[in-house]
């Protein structure tokens, strides 16, 4: 049987929530959460969560029959017996669970007693319940109500009374601004451009490129001065992709295309997308290349950036290697051991001379970013 936390949800609104359309103040009320300029702005589930999205939007690792299967099991029997038993493939098990995948938080710094932290699409809640425990108050945005469901279930069994499960779009985040001391951006900023939250009727909706700064701007304002921005993102020419991995939107070598070339196959070979499950028409999932971070984030306002290769991908954060100096790199490429004796040196040595030159930054497959606010009066 699951185990029950003692999580009271009517106690009062936490202060950093705020209307998505005016960022004015809400009062809540038995089953509402009320602007005093737009009317009902949130309602509240059954399971405590504060719901600011309502449709039938589904995105996922698993088809949303699989999803309802492992609700209702955990319902049952918990949260972690339902994936032991009905998580289909197993291999999905560490995604969708394990702390570590917040191993990054080393990176900044946290304080228990004032962190306020920030999980924009925050999945399964994997990183969300790593960050928990190290903050004051930890917010798990998710629009897919299946799975802001499994994260409210596991909340509500687990007793982590400082995390508040919220759903929303992550064009629409209903926190005041100034308010967030972290924010985590986990393989998401790439899906900030696939729909456009506010089309024009006539027009084809903005490009990707402007839907990502559109959101990582309004991730700027919520910040405050002098606050985090933590991104883990795939690199556009990572190796992972040169050797024929599909890209997010299910088909191969789009991202190692300019963008109209790109956009133009992927209309024509329309692809079901592993996430979606719908047939993908346009190439919106853009990524960039270490250089293209670096300009996208300086357009934006952040400041101050760190950049790791993250090994052996964002999702399994095992190993951070700085890219400011080739010294770890080399540090680690000097390790590598190949399974096929006859390669070993030859593989080894290329990656040596990609560590020294800053090649082997170039094409990491994964890169993890750690960004700031500007400080008061920088």
């Amino acid at each position: 049987m699951p185990s029950q936390g003692t999580i009271d949800h009517r106690v009062e609104l936490p202060p950093e929530l705020a209307c998505p359309r005016c960022r004015g103040p809400l009062r809540a009320t038995a089953r509402d959460l009320v602007c005093a300029q737009h009317g009902q702005a949130a309602r509240r589930g059954a399971d405590g969560a504060l719901l600011f999205a309502d449709d039938s939007l589904y995105w996922g690792e698993i088809e949303r029959a699989s999803m309802r299967q492992i609700l209702e099991a955990a319902r049952r029997t918990g949260w972690q017996e339902a994936l032991r038993r009905h998580l289909q493939p197993p291999s999905l098990l560490p995604y969708v669970q394990h702390p570590s995948r917040a191993d990054w938080r080393v990176l900044v710094p946290l304080e228990r007693e004032r962190t306020v932290s920030l999980d924009v699409g925050a999945g399964w809640g994997a990183v969300s319940f790593g960050l928990a425990p190290h903050v004051l108050r930890h917010y798990a945005v998710e629009r897919v109500a299946e799975r802001l469901e499994f994260i409210a279930l596991r909340q509500q069994q687990d007793g982590v009374a400082n995390l508040v499960p919220v759903r929303a779009d992550l064009h629409a985040l209903p926190l005041c601004p100034g308010s967030l001391d972290l924010v985590a951006v986990n393989g998401v900023l790439e899906w900030a451009g696939l729909v456009d939250p506010e089309p024009t009727p006539g027009r084809r909706p903005r490009a990707p490129d402007v839907l990502q700064e559109a959101f990582l701007r309004q991730l700027h304002a919520l910040l405050r001065p002098g606050g985090w921005l933590y991104v883990g993102i795939e690199n556009r020419y990572g190796r992972v992709f040169w050797r024929g991995t599909p890209d997010h939107q299910g088909l191969r070598f789009t991202s190692l295309m300019p963008r109209r070339l790109a956009r133009a196959y992927t209309r024509l070979r329309a692809a079901h997308s592993p996430r979606t499950f719908v047939a993908e028409r346009d190439y919106r999932t853009w990524t960039y290349s270490l250089r293209g971070y670096r300009r996208l984030f300086a357009r934006c306002g952040f400041r101050d950036l760190q950049a790791y290769a993250v090994v052996p991908g964002y999702n399994a954060p095992m190993q951070l290697v700085p890219l400011a100096q080739s010294g770890p790199f080399l540090y680690l490429t000097s390790r590598l051991r190949s399974p096929r004796r006859g390669l070993g040196p030859l593989r080894r040595a290329a990656h040596l001379l990609g560590a020294a030159t800053g090649w082997e930054a170039q094409i990491t497959s994964c890169y993890a970013f750690i960004l700031r606010t500007p400080e008061h009066g920088a």
